[in-house]
């Protein structure tokens, strides 16, 4: 089974996974991603800024998939 890499950039800074985890395709991989994004997301949050995120999926040698996400914190 591969091995998928999933490197986290928030708000500027890289985060690069050393591990990675075993799917059995790339499919797989980038539906993990998509799930994870939220998690991340709230792990990252700041109460005061925006948070930008992106979750790079790779298989070690080339990028596979980009999952974005962005939280706007409006103060009326």
């Amino acid at each position: 089974m591969p091995r998928f890499y999933f490197h986290h950039r928030s708000n500027g800074q890289l985060v690069k996974d050393q591990r990675g985890l075993r799917f059995p395709n790339a499919e797989q991989a980038s539906a993990y991603a998509i799930r994870r994004t939220s998690d991340v997301l709230g792990k990252t949050l700041s109460s005061t800024n925006n948070t930008y995120l992106t979750i790079e999926v790779t298989n070690g040698e080339r990028s596979l998939c980009v999952v974005r996400g962005t939280v706007i914190i409006e103060r009326r």
